[in-house]
């Protein structure tokens, strides 16, 4: 009776640690929603959410599902949001991305969506890509990245999963400082292709 306990054990171990990629295969690389090969096109084939300007606190939440547009990374594909905001040239900026850890949220087993995010202009061309700040707490991961804007003009902050590691634990090793990089940031959850994400602007210190 032990042997069998254990054995339905570690099937369900398997079953729940596999459950990513199987989501990734089924739900992700087939799925229907339009595709994107540039950064350029994402912009295209979505309507851009007006970035909102947000304390952490109340920040609105949006899910990233099988049903929201699709890039193709090359090494993955991934669904996505895209959030919209105007930057004067100069304007310095304060954005902020937050992962939340999938209900149920109490498991050994927790899950999350690992954000992959960047700044884009009007052309597609990438800004910035590397947070420059990187936090877990329990059951949610934070990306910061601070800059100023190069020129006048609408920017867009294109958020999607990152799903070259899914199913492994979430680490962010990425977070650059002054050109340098710092240790990598390690989250206590399972990177799944799907989750809820909240996207928002720190208000501008005086």
């Amino acid at each position: 009776m032990y042997r069998i306990l254990s054995l339905s054990a570690c099937l369900l171990l398997t079953a729940c640690a596999s459950s990513p990629q199987s989501l990734y295969q089924t739900s992700v690389k087939a799925g229907h929603s339009p595709m994107a090969s540039s950064t350029l096109e994402a912009i295209h084939n979505t309507q851009a959410i007006p970035l909102p300007i947000s304390s952490e606190l109340l920040a609105p939440q949006w899910p990233i599902s099988a049903d929201e547009p699709r890039l193709d990374f090359g090494s993955s594909i991934s669904n996505y949001r895209v959030f919209s905001l105007e930057l004067k040239k100069g304007e310095r900026y304060t954005l902020n991305v937050q992962s939340l850890c999938r209900k149920p949220c109490v498991s050994f087993n927790k899950l999350a969506l690992k954000p992959k995010a960047m700044l884009l202009d009007s052309y597609g061309a990438i800004i910035a890509s590397k947070p420059s700040r990187a936090s877990a707490q329990v059951g949610q991961v934070n990306l910061s990245w601070d800059g100023e804007a190069p020129e006048d003009g609408t920017y867009y902050l294109l958020v999607a999963a990152d799903n070259d590691n899914l199913g492994e634990t979430i680490v962010i090793d990425d977070v650059w400082v002054n050109n340098s990089p710092l240790m990598a940031v390690k989250v206590g959850m399972t990177s799944s292709p799907f989750g809820k994400i909240s996207a928002f602007s720190s208000p501008l210190q005086n």
